[in-house]
C-alpha cells in the first residue's frame, strides 16, 4: 500500500482552482461553487507565486472577523489562510494523511518541482485507503476459504 500522492492526482480528474489575492471574497466563493471545490489556492497578482490557500472554513472567520463588511468589499489577502502546508508528488498516501491530521487542515496542495500539481482532500486519501483495505480483506477472505477447502480434501 505505498501508493504515491502522483498516482492519485488523475483520479481527481480536476485541475486546481486558484484566484489571485487582490480579488474577493465573493468572486472566490462563486468559483468554489462553480467548480464544486471547497478551497482555492491564492496567488500573489503578477508574482504568481502561491501565497495561501481559501477554504470553507475561512468564509465563516472572515464573516465573524468582518461582520459588518459584504464579502464583495473584502480581498481574499485579508481572509485566506497564508500558512500553505503543501506535499510532494512523491509523498506517499499515508505520510501526506498524518501529515494533514496533525496540522488539521483538509486540503493539501500537490507540487513536483516547485510547480503545483494538484489538491487532494483528506476525503480524497480516505477514500483510497479505504478502497485499498476493502481490496485487501477481499483476497484475504479469499485466502483463508482456499485453506479451509485444502483442508477439506
Amino acid at each position: 500500500m505505498n501508493i504515491l500522492l502522483k498516482e492519485l492526482l488523475p483520479e481527481k480528474g480536476r485541475g486546481v482552482v486558484a484566484l489571485f489575492d487582490d480579488q474577493t471574497v465573493e468572486t472566490a466563493i462563486g468559483h468554489m461553487a462553480l467548480k464544486k471545490a471547497s478551497a482555492i489556492i491564492v496567488m500573489k497578482k503578477g508574482g504568481g507565486q502561491p501565497v495561501g490557500i481559501f477554504a470553507e472554513r475561512d468564509v465563516l472567520r472572515c464573516h465573524l472577523k468582518h461582520p459588518s463588511r459584504s464579502f464583495d468589499e473584502i480581498r481574499l489577502s485579508e481572509a485566506m489562510t497564508r500558512r500553505l502546508i503543501v506535499a510532494q508528488s512523491s509523498d506517499q498516501v499515508q505520510d501526506a494523511m498524518a501529515m494533514m491530521i496533525k496540522a488539521d487542515i483538509r486540503h493539501l496542495p500537490v507540487i513536483k518541482e516547485r510547480e503545483l500539481i494538484g489538491m487532494l482532500t483528506i476525503s480524497d486519501l480516505v477514500e483510497h485507503l479505504v478502497g485499498s483495505l476493502t481490496a485487501e480483506i477481499h483476497y484475504l477472505q479469499e485466502y483463508i476459504d482456499n485453506l479451509h477447502d485444502a483442508g477439506q480434501d
